[in-house]
């Protein structure tokens, strides 16, 4: 479960793991500083257990140790993995706020020890006064330790602060490539499937027009089957670039499967949808796919389109469906061509 703590809970238990996690010599690692954030604030219960059987056993958390943690309770799981990136933005805002109050505190620190000093020096005058500055001298020392912790656990926190960056970072690179169709370059199924959600439930919620474009690679077995599959690659990535630079920043084109694209249109009705359905049919069509050595011509491209609007209500799949039955007909009166569902 994703949890959004407060800013007083949240420095509490980023506070917390880096204690455990220096008590029990766990490297500063971005995804060590996840883990020991989800022990001490009790989120996965999993997780505590793991950990305390470690404690108890007296293991000690190698690299090993540790990555094996890793894997088990965070890189198994989508839902987990959003949670790490959660959990290292909100350790990255505590660990800023505490740097910031060590500043603000390393100024009253140095005021306060000057100040004793002054008062240590003071009583030197006095030889009678010996235990009394002895003792001061030992407040003077105390509050030197201190002010050089302080310092110490700033550059800590500072070095940490910037490896959590780093994490956030490669965890945002992570999950674009998960989202994304390593031949086309465009997005996948996964995103597909989590962008119509997402833009069915602003369709709800603002009662605004989303439409779907299921589109087809007319003969695709062809240019396979004749050319090889070289060729069919490049087919894929020609549709692939045409569709991607005829929509809007807000749709949302991905490749659906094999020879199949898609397109979510939010705030797009049915007649707009197939007129932009229409342009991307005919943008394809006029591509003549060539061997750039010979100058060979391997034919051209066409699709058929079909094209479908969100009923408010209706379950995701009927959606998907009724473009899906919208597509075939494109295909069964000739191809080439854009269909819209029957209304």
């Amino acid at each position: 479960m994703l949890v959004n703590d407060s800013f007083v809970k949240a420095q509490k238990f980023a506070e917390q793991a880096i204690i455990k996690m220096s008590d029990n010599g766990v490297p500063s690692t971005p995804s060590n500083y996840a883990i020991w954030y989800d022990y001490v604030s009790d989120k996965n219960p999993d997780l505590k257990l793991a950990i305390d059987e470690i404690i108890q056993e007296g293991k000690d958390f190698t690299l090993a140790v540790c990555n094996q943690l890793y894997q088990q309770f965070y890189l198994s799981d989508e839902q987990q993995s959003e949670h790490i990136q959660l959990a290292g933005d909100k350790v990255q805002e505590t660990l800023k706020q505490v740097i910031q109050q060590i500043n603000d505190a390393g100024s009253d620190n140095a005021s306060y020890g000057e100040k004793i000093t002054n008062l240590a020096n003071d009583i030197t005058v006095d030889n009678s006064a010996d235990s009394l500055k002895n003792f001061v001298q030992e407040i003077v020392r105390e509050t030197a330790a201190i002010t050089e912790k302080n310092k110490t656990l700033q550059n800590q926190l500072e070095q940490s602060s910037n490896e959590i960056t780093s994490l956030h970072q490669n965890l945002e690179k992570v999950r674009t490539e998960s989202l994304t169709d390593a031949l086309t370059q465009i997005g996948n199924r996964k995103l597909f499937d989590i962008n119509l959600v997402k833009e069915i439930n602003v369709s709800e919620e603002e009662n605004t027009d989303l439409c779907l474009l299921l589109m087809d690679i007319d003969h695709f077995k062809k240019f396979n089957d004749t050319y090889g599959h070289r060729v069919g690659d490049e087919v894929l990535k020609v549709v692939a670039r045409k569709l991607k630079s005829a929509v809007k920043g807000q749709d949302t084109p991905a490749r659906y499967g094999g020879e199949e694209f898609t397109c979510i249109l939010p705030n797009t009705s049915l007649h707009d949808a197939a007129s932009l359905a229409d342009q991307i049919r005919e943008k394809i069509a006029k591509q003549v796919l060539k061997n750039k050595k010979t100058g060979k011509e391997f034919g051209r491209i066409t699709l058929s389109i079909g094209v479908a609007k969100y009923a408010k209500g209706e379950p995701l799949e009927n959606f998907v469906q009724r473009a899906d039955e919208a597509l075939y007909r494109a295909k069964d009166q000739g191809r080439n061509r854009v269909i819209k569902e029957i209304t």
